[in-house]
């Protein structure tokens, strides 16, 4: 049985809300020049704008609405809560095969199961962050941990032009035995140009670690010398800062 997305953005909602609540001012590291208070802002800010495409069925929220549906008014930690439980609501209303707009690939087409699967890892993502800034991370499931590389790597490579040059790249998580890989440049395997995920090839460098250090490594949450690199470290390091990620 596969992950439920929408548990999991019910339960890492609520974790978050429990790490920001009577913390507002704290610094989230992971979020340089933000606090927990700029954070609780994004992830309602996040979650409304989703509500609003699932509402949308295939449209592009108007802007206007989408401003109104964000805003966690005077209690921004209570104006979170109900602006998280009311897109969940949506989500769990909506079939998993609703056609909704999108912005991660060139047809801006996706599903209703897609949203929930995004949503899912910006919960967990920005969880870690709440609990980081407040003192206390709990440990991310390696399951889902490497669900949320394989979201990451078909939702997040973009970026500017790859001037580098050809490069493969396996990341190998050591819990899971999940294997993915990331060519670049025109190389063997790799793409066209652009980093993006490849069949086959023969890798120039290696990263290995947990699935959720890989995770959270590709989310910049921690250093590269969290995980071990083998041949091409210049490579990784390039890779690894290329996604545009605000």
């Amino acid at each position: 049985m596969g992950i439920d997305h929408i548990a999991v953005t019910e339960a890492y909602s609520e974790s978050f809300t429990e790490a920001v609540t009577g913390n507002p001012g704290a610094a989230v590291p992971s979020c340089p020049g933000w606090t927990v208070d700029d954070l609780v802002a994004h992830l309602a800010e996040v979650q409304s704008w989703w509500m609003l495409v699932l509402l949308a069925r295939g449209g592009v929220p108007d802007e206007d609405a989408a401003r109104r549906a964000a805003d966690p008014g005077p209690d921004r930690v209570e104006g979170w809560r109900e602006i998280s439980a009311r897109y969940l609501a949506v989500q769990r209303e909506y079939p998993p095969d609703t056609p909704v707009w999108v912005w991660w690939n060139d047809e801006e087409r996706a599903t209703a199961a897609d949203v929930a699967w995004r949503q899912a890892h910006e919960a967990v993502v920005h969880c870690w962050d709440a609990w980081n800034a407040v003192g206390r991370v709990e440990p991310i499931p390696a399951e889902l941990a490497a669900d949320g590389v394989g979201e990451f790597l078909d939702r997040f490579l973009h970026g500017p032009e790859w001037a580098r040059g050809p490069l493969v790249v396996e990341l190998v998580a050591t819990d899971t035995g999940d294997r993915w890989l990331v060519g670049a440049g025109g190389g063997e395997g790799g793409g066209a140009g652009e980093p993006r995920r490849v069949a086959g090839g023969e890798p120039g460098a290696r990263v290995s670690g947990t699935a959720e250090q890989l995770y959270l490594l590709l989310w910049r949450r921690v250093a590269r010398e969290e995980v071990t690199v083998t041949g091409d470290e210049a490579g990784v390091e390039a890779l690894l800062a290329w996604p545009r990620l605000s």
